[in-house]
């Protein structure tokens, strides 16, 4: 699991990849809202077309109560997931239906430029996502 900040474009991408743990979740969070560039305004996009998670209903509410008590986490924010198989979907839905009403507005969706579009990040920029998207890949293998 790794991250990058595009502060010019005011987006935080995490990527994430194999099996994947809330707790290791949280730890990439926590992380992430400690660099330098991070800002809680930024959108944010999770890549998780690599990732598989197992993980129990009552353990996405524990890691919600996490999130909720992080006041790094909890501003108005829009979310975006990239997936690419029913198991990221249910678990992107999990957190949907279970975080804050309100403050989060999460989405899920199987291609980047639709991602983007919620994000209202400029199209221009697509090919330089991407970019970052295969770096934080092979960085990751």
């Amino acid at each position: 699991m790794k991250y990058e900040i595009l502060e010019e474009k005011g987006i935080l991408i995490r990527y994430l990849q194999g099996e994947i743990g809330l707790n290791s979740l949280y730890s990439l969070m926590l992380e992430s809202a400690r660099d330098k560039r991070f800002d809680k305004d930024y959108v944010v996009l999770y890549d998780m077309r690599n990732a598989e998670f197992a993980i129990r209903k009552d353990s996405i509410e524990d890691f919600l109560a996490k999130v909720r008590g992080n006041s790094d986490f909890l501003v108005r924010k829009r979310v975006a997931f990239l997936t690419m198989n029913p198991n990221q979907v249910v678990f992107a839905s999990l957190l949907n239906r279970l975080a804050v009403t309100g403050l989060f507005s999460l989405e899920t969706f199987s291609t980047l430029s639709a991602a983007l579009s919620f994000l209202n990040v400029d199209p221009i920029f697509i090919h330089e996502v991407e970019n970052v998207l295969i770096a934080l890949k092979e960085t990751d293998d």
